[in-house]
């Protein structure tokens, strides 16, 4: 066997993605081990039934931003032909199984080639979908040498690695930190054997208030109603308003997110959507008053356990404060529906704490490839932006709006 940095090609007899566009190696891995770098959809593709098997099984549900059809849906929708951006998905197999998968892509950053998680900033949690028990270090050594031969790329960067992933013990020892912790709040709904469980946790003053927002908005507006939105034009639609709105908030408060302003997030929402049937879900829900939309939530589920993916409200009707009436319905629907946990996601916003009983820590990491990588690592992930970040966080809307054209959208 070639030592730990020695990486070879595969014979063709096993290197089926080779003809398929991907770079099929091998390393130091377990005997009957290889690797497989995929960096088209053709190889992609070749990768599908193995990687949908080896989720149904092992994945874990904060692991719905690795499953396939949500990596499937971000490649469709995110990467053209010219573009400087091309997937690097690393597959591992073991006697022909599929066991590990690294979904990585790369993008130029300036003068930097940088290696990321694939469709970050979407993707909430970063990690490695892998079978459980095994031991993740000589695939983790073997990818990270793979990508350094063949990624071109100078840096590795992971962000929102949970402190429960499964790489997370490998990745905070192999790995810089990028000096960024944060917490990503969640319900634990099992907790509440039934809707009049839940509705105990609120004090008497939440009651009344909760009582005195809707008598506000019927009596304004008409009467309330929260719906789930089947699969159809009319739920593409309210995704659409739901983005076009959060836009409109993100503006008012001079803060930007390009995420959020792509055009291409909304044709990747409804690719996802119409997947056929994976491991995770998306799922739409709105308040309506009077039949005029209030608020809207973007949600995801996998397994037992619902993320509040993208929230949103007609800001033009702020003041009724519908969204607090909506979170409050899609909590009761999560355990309606036998969910067991809710998850808020990062950043733990202050409005998050009283819809959450616990939190989980997520944090950046980064991995230089080579001397230019060890430049932005150094100067930017670890120094540069944990400083502007700190700032621009602090300042008012005023002065973010007055900064805007200078820091851009």
């Amino acid at each position: 066997m070639d030592s730990a940095d020695t990486i070879t090609i595969l014979p063709a007899d096993r290197g089926r993605l080779a003809a398929e566009g991907g770079k099929s190696l091998d390393a130091s891995l377990p005997k009957g081990g290889s690797l497989c770098l995929a960096t088209s959809l053709e190889a992609l593709a070749g990768l599908e039934a193995a990687w949908r098997r080896l989720e149904e099984k092992h994945l874990k549900p904060h692991q719905i931003f690795q499953s396939y059809d949500w990596v499937r849906a971000w490649a469709e929708t995110h990467i053209a032909p010219g573009q400087e951006r091309e997937l690097m998905v690393v597959a591992g197999h073991d006697d022909g199984e599929l066991v590990f998968v690294w979904p990585l892509v790369r993008e130029r950053q300036g003068p930097f080639r940088v290696l990321r998680l694939l469709s970050e900033s979407l993707a909430q949690y970063g990690d490695i979908l892998a079978i459980p028990g095994r031991d993740l270090e000589p695939w983790i050594d073997a990818a990270i040498a793979l990508l350094r031969r063949e990624g071109g790329a100078d840096i590795l960067r992971l962000r929102h690695v949970r402190d429960d992933a499964t790489a997370f013990r490998h990745i905070s020892r192999r790995f810089r930190s990028s000096r960024l912790t944060e917490r990503a709040p969640f319900l634990n709904l099992s907790a509440f054997a039934s809707e009049a469980a839940y509705e105990d946790r609120y004090t008497s003053t939440q009651r009344r208030r909760r009582k005195k927002l809707r008598k506000a908005i019927t009596a304004g507006l008409g009467e309330i109603r929260f719906e789930t939105m089947p699969q159809g034009s009319a739920r593409d639609v309210a995704i659409a308003e739901a983005l076009a709105e959060k836009c409109r908030w993100i503006e008012e408060r001079g803060r930007r997110s390009h995420c959020l302003r792509s055009p291409r997030l909304h044709s990747f929402l409804t690719a996802y959507a119409a997947k056929p049937g994976g491991i995770g879900r998306l799922i739409v829900t709105r308040l309506t008053a009077g039949g005029r939309d209030l608020a809207w939530e973007i949600g995801l589920r996998a397994g037992q356990t619902h993320f509040a993916f993208i929230t949103s409200h007609v800001n033009a009707l702020t003041d009724y404060s519908a969204p607090r009436l909506h979170m409050d319905a899609s909590q009761r629907l999560a355990i309606a529906d036998g969910m067991t946990c809710f998850d808020l996601l990062v950043p733990f916003d202050s409005y998050k704490e009283s819809w959450s009983s616990e939190a989980v820590f997520v944090r950046d990491y980064h991995l230089p490839l080579n001397a230019a990588g060890h430049l932005y690592g150094l100067a930017y992930l670890e120094a540069l932006r944990p400083l502007l970040r700190g700032i621009y966080y602090r300042l008012p809307p005023a002065i973010l709006r007055l900064l805007k054209p200078l820091i851009g959208h």
